[in-house]
């Protein structure tokens, strides 16, 4: 499990760090969706508003996060709401057309979760009570 893990950290860091950086600073030409479309409506929004610009930043940051190995479990922290948006974006605006992408991260973020359980012990419980 120790290799599965390090090979899954290794893809889903660089994954992040890779198309984050793309967002932050376009190296990638992203085809436009076509006008009028939900998608189109959607990024006509998010873009000008520099939204994208602070989701390329966690994305980054949690990507590097991940792959440093120690913070692992900070960086899945990050990473889990982002791979959420990427897969309802692409269910529901996108009618699940270009979601595989998402569905590996998510793949990957739940293999890792899994392996990183003992570390999220304490936000599974039922008997929670504050620090004294």
């Amino acid at each position: 499990m120790k290799i599965v893990a390090i090979l899954c950290r290794v893809l889903l860091g660089l994954m992040f760090m890779f198309f984050g950086a793309n967002i932050l600073h376009p190296f990638l030409h992203m085809p436009m969706p076509p006008a009028n479309s939900l998608p189109a409506k959607f990024m006509g929004v998010m873009g000008p508003t520099g939204w994208m610009h602070i989701v390329g930043f966690f994305q980054v940051l949690g990507g590097l996060l991940v792959l440093l190995g120690g913070t692992t479990p900070l960086g899945l922290c990050i990473l889990g709401p982002i791979i959420v948006n990427i897969l309802i974006f692409h269910m529901h605006l996108e009618g699940g057309q270009g979601i595989a992408m998402g569905a590996i991260a998510a793949l990957l973020e739940v293999i890792l979760l899994v392996a990183y359980r003992s570390n999220f012990s304490g936000i599974f419980t039922f008997s929670a009570k504050p620090t004294a």
